[in-house]
């Protein structure tokens, strides 16, 4: 078990006792405070009153949820001490209200203030009882960085004296940025002359960061310039780790320029999206939600549709594909057939509005967008999300990066059903228009929210009933 799954784990289990001991204090309180509470006659038979016990193992569980759902345990280290605050105080709010829903809605009584001042103490035992085990988790691991006890282990790509000099600002910035540099890494399989740590080759990246337990990436201009920098970030997006580099550097895949850490050495992570925990945690549930109902009712729909796609031609009923998904990671995707069988015989080719490969039955899935319907499963998995970049095929990647080397960045997220591209541009018949579509992803990227994939959930849905999909 890595560093990251216990310090999780002790989070989770913290917060966990930490609930707990809030629900049984604030009945404790209540018992002495609340008129109602005295009809039982001791402290005893209230705290073993059927509802009180039934909230006492409910509550904390429910409230793992919510802590979840908050983003709070996505990233167990270099935990910001204000970041915390904050989410500390939403989480007991949530819980506070969530409490009083639950739990005592019906021992309201005609005094709101009695009301009021019961929410508020439960408010404050649960943020006092979750505070007091975070900060104290949270102080112990910040000390055990800063002095070298825990740290991410990261490797340097890039060689030379300039690399050298970056591990010194590195090391000296150790207790901000949490990196230890166990090597270096030579690309392009040139002699790396004599260094301070361990060179390794970029073949082996892979081998030496699982033996390492490699968390980060820290990029330099590499000598063959822009295109094999290009190529080395490319070749690492997909291994699930921190990719860092300077803004520089970033620029060479867009002009937008965001730092994750303003203490430290400036560096971009473009291996993540700046998306918020909670964001985050909030779309996989709306997608699973979702796409369990989309499956439920989709089904019947999709039966028919099969019917007719037998009836219209020869060749299976769903279509799937090989596709590039979130860190470069290749998924099948399914579809229901809407070309003829033979349609890329003579290579990949994309389709246009009155292209003679697609069946009388096909046009009509394309316009109202039906054929899209087995990718509820995809989403389901966790493949693909309902809102994100539609995913692409490596050969259409490949000379999408040729024109537009940032198209590395909307593989940051998982691919969606629908998109920001799909709604304003639709689909694209060659590679300029991919190029232009890729805008409107990039705009999503810049401004994704819960709220802007309803704004484009809805636009999708008016362009299925009114038949604009092609």
């Amino acid at each position: 078990m890595t560093l990251h799954s216990r310090h999780r784990i002790l989070y989770v289990a913290s917060d966990y006792l930490a609930t707990n001991v809030a629900v049984v204090v604030f009945n404790l309180l209540r018992f002495h405070i609340d008129a109602m509470t005295r009809q039982f006659g001791s402290i005893e038979a209230f705290m073993t009153n059927t509802p009180v016990v039934v909230e006492q193992i409910v509550f904390p569980l429910v409230m793992l949820g919510v802590y979840w759902l908050s983003g709070y345990y996505n990233h167990v280290f270099m935990k910001s001490r204000l970041q915390e605050l904050s989410v500390t105080l939403g989480n007991a709010l949530s819980g506070a209200i969530l409490f009083f829903f639950v739990a005592m809605i019906n021992d309201l009584q005609p005094d709101r203030g009695h009301t009021y001042l019961l929410i508020l103490l439960v408010f404050g035992v649960l943020f006092t009882c979750l505070y007091t085990v975070r900060y104290c988790i949270t102080s112990s691991a910040k000390r055990k960085i800063e002095s070298g006890l825990w740290a991410l282990n990261a490797l340097i790509v890039g060689t030379g004296d300039d690399a050298e000099a970056l591990l010194c600002r590195l090391r000296r910035l150790q207790p901000v940025m949490g990196l230890n540099v166990i090597g270096f890494v030579s690309a392009g399989g040139r002699p790396a002359g004599k260094m301070s740590l361990p060179v390794y080759e970029m073949d082996e990246i892979e081998q030496v960061s699982d033996a390492l337990s490699i968390s980060k990436y820290v990029i330099m201009p590499q000598p063959g310039g822009e295109t094999e920098t290009r190529d080395v970030i490319n070749r690492l997006l997909p291994t699930d780790r921190g990719v860092l580099m300077s803004p520089d550097l970033y620029q060479i895949l867009t002009t937008r320029v965001r730092t994750a850490n303003i203490a430290g050495e400036p560096l971009v992570d473009v291996a993540h999206a700046p998306i918020s925990d909670f964001t985050i945690n909030m779309k996989r549930v709306i997608d699973v939600a979702v796409s369990v109902v989309g499956l439920i009712v989709s089904v019947p729909v999709m039966c028919v549709l099969g019917i007719l796609i037998k009836m219209d031609s020869k060749g299976p009923v769903i279509y799937s594909q090989t596709r590039i998904g979130r860190h470069k990671k290749p998924f099948r995707i399914y579809k229901l057939r809407t070309m003829y069988t033979d349609a890329e015989s003579g290579g990949p080719a994309l389709s246009a509005p009155d292209d003679s490969r697609i069946t009388k039955i096909g046009h009509v899935l394309r316009k109202y967008r039906l054929d899209e319907l087995p990718q509820f499963w995809n989403i389901l998995r966790g493949q693909m999300s309902l809102v994100g970049p539609r995913p692409e095929r490596e050969y259409y990647i490949n000379k999408l990066m040729e024109r537009a080397p940032y198209y590395a960045l909307v593989q940051q997220v998982r691919p969606g059903l629908t998109s920001w591209g799909m709604v304003k541009y639709g689909y694209a018949s060659d590679v300029d228009g991919m190029v232009e579509r890729l805008r409107y992803e990039l705009l999503y990227l810049e401004n994704l929210s819960i709220r802007v994939d309803i704004k484009i959930i809805i636009y999708t849905f008016k362009i299925v009933f009114t038949g604009k999909g092609i």
